[in-house]
């Protein structure tokens, strides 16, 4: 009968839900304890050396044994951290956009001489590019002191002094900076098609500029340490951090400003084709040499204040 039927097909609806439960706890008995302890536990290890583990062997290769150490461990803390690492795609993403506005300019249409024009924004360009490194720096590396966390007094009291342990940090982060600059630099230079005056001024300047803006990063960073933070990006966005930027910010406008008029006169006198006199070689050549000695200054101070900071902290 129809009522019959229907409680023949409830029966087996429910039996069959029933038997598929009790499958579920045979199969969670027999796989569940070992899932879940190895989802506690850290990655195993494969035999042999990995891709970090050789990219860290090549970055430590140059230096000393306590040095590498302290390089060796900070290349590996950062790419172990996702927070760290994934925004070097972002990175990637800034230089993008920031040569397309470049490779757009409407050059064409400007009512000045477009060869003077091209060597005008070719120049101003590194002042923009300085700025964009010490964006970068305050991410990177101003906290690079305060990364060490609440073990810096591990370090305090191993045989490796400060004063190693904060150059190691500089030398550290000075070859990517100047990479990016002169990523930066050479690309855009490249699109508004610059004299090749122009193209070794402003990589020149660029290259030496990275070692100011490095070092008040790490100086500065030693300065206004944070070793109580929850995120290392917290660090940046301190008093040191503000200080840092308004610093760096500083110390690229007034290498500009510096270079400006030297600059100035040789283009003009490239493209007029007069020979520069003498008493223009003479503003030349203090302008570049003042350039040089704040480069200098921007690369000392900082790390002695730094590292008498550290010194003093307990």
């Amino acid at each position: 009968s129809p009522r019959k039927g229907l409680w023949f097909q409830s029966g087996l609806l429910w039996s069959t839900a029933a038997a598929t439960a009790v499958i579920n706890v045979w199969v969670a008995q027999a796989i569940y304890f070992s899932g879940f302890s190895k989802s506690q536990e850290a990655k195993r290890r494969r035999a042999g050396k990995g891709v970090l583990d050789f990219f860290v062997e090549g970055i430590k290769r140059p230096f000393r044994s306590e040095v590498a150490a302290i390089v060796g461990k900070d290349v590996r803390a950062f790419f172990r951290d996702n927070t760290q690492w994934s925004q070097l795609l972002l990175l990637g993403a800034l230089v993008v956009v920031y040569v397309y506005n470049f490779s757009v300019l409407p050059l064409d249409k400007s009512p000045m001489r477009i060869d003077f024009l091209q060597n005008e924004i070719a120049f101003l360009n590194v002042g923009l590019a300085g700025f964009v490194l010490s964006a970068v720096s305050v991410r990177f590396i101003f906290p690079a002191v305060s990364s060490e966390g609440a073990a810096f007094w591990i370090l305090q009291s191993s045989p490796v002094s400060l004063r190693k342990f904060l150059w190691t940090k500089f030398a550290l982060y000075v070859p990517p900076m100047i990479l990016l600059g002169e990523v930066l630099i050479l690309l855009t230079n490249h699109l508004l098609e610059v004299t090749p005056f122009m193209m070794v001024l402003s990589s020149f300047t660029m290259f030496l500029a990275v070692f100011g803006i490095v070092a008040l990063g790490v100086g500065m960073g030693a300065m206004y340490p944070n070793f109580n933070h929850q995120n290392i990006a917290q660090v940046a966005t301190g008093f040191g951090g503000l200080m840092f930027m308004i610093l760096s910010a500083a110390f690229v406008a007034v290498i500009v400003v510096l270079e400006a008029g030297p600059v100035y006169v040789l283009v003009m006198a490239n493209l007029r084709g007069v020979p520069v006199a003498n008493w223009q070689w003479v503003f030349i050549f203090l302008s570049f040499a003042a350039v040089l000695l704040i480069i200098g200054a921007a690369v000392y101070q900082p790390m002695r204040m730094g590292l008498k900071a550290l010194s003093q902290y307990e």
